[in-house]
């Protein structure tokens, strides 16, 4: 596929894994997929930002807000933003029902104020991106029903809508010299 942006010109090329899965390269074999979703909600409306002072409505005080609200109905689903492992799943204080992912080594998510858990969701299973985890709900310190978000790396909480997402790997070693004759293929035709 080609498409052109304010005359910048960018291409995907198609690679099928050997599972079956379709993944999107760059002509080079560099991958145009994130390790990360940037939402764990489609189409969600922000209620309240990341911010280092937030007047907190419940708490009644000045305090850091260390991730992002999303605005929801209860029910509506929640989803993993990356593959990872349930590190934590239940009630926490403040937080109501919640569930932490851990991905690899340095990044946690964190899903707080939900209804109730997806089905089979427990401490240490192997969650993948996109997977439902949870639904939304006001359980917790809250005014009313919405998914609270947090992002963290090496523990450290990071502002989700801005912070600087991995990017998934290259195309394999063993499957680039397959690749870069199809990408050539396709490149010489998208020339055309």
């Amino acid at each position: 596929a080609e498409f052109v942006v304010r005359g910048k010109i960018y291409r995907a090329i198609r690679q099928v894994s050997r599972n079956g899965a379709s993944h999107y390269f760059t002509p080079d074999g560099e991958s145009l997929e994130g390790l990360f979703l940037r939402s764990p909600m489609p189409m969600a409306r922000i209620t309240s930002p990341f911010s280092k002072r937030r007047y907190h409505p419940k708490a009644k005080e000045w305090r850091a807000h260390k991730g992002v609200d999303y605005a929801g109905r209860i029910g509506d689903t929640v989803k993993a933003t990356a593959d990872g492992q349930v590190k934590f799943v239940g009630r926490k204080s403040g937080y109501g029902k919640v569930i932490i992912l851990q991905h690899g080594q340095k990044y946690s998510t964190l899903y707080a104020h939900l209804s109730r858990f997806a089905k089979n969701i427990r401490r240490d299973r192997t969650i993948t991106q996109g997977q439902v985890i949870g639904y939304v709900g006001k359980t917790g310190r809250v005014t009313g029903p919405h998914l609270h978000y947090e992002f963290r790396v090496n523990g450290v909480h990071k502002n989700p809508l801005t912070v600087k997402l991995p990017r998934s790997f290259a195309i394999e070693r063993a499957l680039r010299p397959e690749f870069m004759k199809t990408a050539d293929f396709w490149s010489a035709h998208l020339d055309q």
